[in-house]
This record gives structure tokens, sequence and C-alpha cells, in this order.
């Protein structure tokens, strides 16, 4: 019998019992026992409804995901960034995220963001902005290009000429090797972004006051 057999029959005796009787011997119990209590029965009532929700998530318990204001900043253990290896392929920013953010538990931690990485790389003087038909594009500057980041020629959905960057396997490993840098910035982008919305509130506040 495995888990999720154990816990069928868990639940089906806490229904037994809920509904006043012997699981084990299918008679009803004394009308003073504690289970003909209405408060008992109706917890254990609640507690086979709980189990047959996990019981139908295949014996895997459901966790409820944190609000982004409760989770924890994004960080990394020493043993996750060990865990971080290059794919032998140029990828996308989004892509090499990807791969930083399956390390971590996303109900209790916030992701990291493609765009903070980019940010941490432009600061550094690997990426330089630039703006194309009004529209602002990331380029490797010579420094970026030293890592192992290139500009890509592609299609768009709608067939137009794109470039973006790609980053190596050389590329990649050095954003891997500067995650806890990278990890520090997005905490402190954070934070400047909640200083910056509870300022805003304020000052709404004060505009309602008046």
């Amino acid at each position: 019998m495995n888990d999720l057999d154990v816990m069928i029959r868990a639940k089906q005796y806490i229904e037994s019992l809920a509904k006043g009787i012997d699981p084990i011997t299918g008679n009803e119990v004394g009308e003073n026992d504690a289970v003909n209590n209405v408060r008992i029965s109706r917890c254990l009532f609640y507690t086979a409804e709980v189990l047959q929700k996990v019981i139908d998530n295949g014996g895997e318990v459901q966790r409820e995901k944190l609000k982004r204001s409760e989770r924890a900043e994004f960080a990394l253990t020493d043993e996750q960034s060990a865990a971080l290896v290059p794919v032998n392929d140029s990828l996308f920013i989004s892509k090499v995220v990807n791969i930083i953010n399956e390390q971590i538990d996303e109900l209790t931690m916030k992701k990291l963001k493609a765009q903070t990485v980019n940010a941490w790389l432009m600061e550094h003087g690997l990426l330089t902005e630039v703006i194309i038909s009004g529209k602002s594009h990331k380029n490797p500057t010579s420094e970026g290009e030293a890592v192992g980041i290139s500009l890509h020629s592609y299609f768009s959905r709608e067939g137009l000429p794109i470039k973006g960057c790609v980053y190596s396997p050389e590329a990649q490993q050095f954003i891997f090797d500067n995650i806890d840098a990278i990890a520090a910035f997005a905490a402190e982008q954070n934070a400047k972004k909640a200083a910056e919305k509870a300022e805003m509130k304020m000052y709404e506040a004060y505009e309602n006051d008046e």
C-alpha cells in the first residue's frame, strides 16, 4: 500500500467517524461518544475534505503562492549557484534567467527578471542602449562582446527583421559567476520601487485631503 492508498483509507475512516460510524466494525458509535459532538463531527468532515484535495493532487500538498510583497528577495544558496550550468548554445537573456529561476521556490521567493539582469549588465558597461525607430534596444559593448554577448538577427512573428542580444555559454557562465552581485542589485532595485510606490501613495493621500 503506497502513500496515496493510505490517504484514501484515512479519508474513508475519518468520514465514517464524522458520520458516527466505527470504520472498523461498521457499527454506529455510542450516543455519548466524542465523535458525535457536533463540533468534532464538523472538524472531521473538514479534515476529510482537505485530504480529498490532497488525493486529487496525486498525494501532494498544494501550497499557495505568497503575494509578491510577502515573498523573499531573490537569492541563491551556494549549492543552487553551483548547480547553474550553461547550455551549449547561445540563448536570449530570458532563457538564461529561466535557468536561474529553476533553482528557486517561486511560491516564496521573487523571481529574477530579465530586465534586471540587463540593467546590471548596462551598469557594468557590458550592454548599451540604442534607440531605433523610436524603440529602445540593447547592444553589447566591446566589454560585453569579450565575455560572449553578441547580436543575433532573426524575424519577429510578423516577419520583421530584428536583432537581439544572445549569450554564449561563456556569457551565461559570466552571469552565473556574478549571480550574488545581480541578486543584491535586484534587491536594491525592488527597494527603490517600493519606496517610490509608498511615496506616491502618501502624495495621493495628501492630495485627497486637500
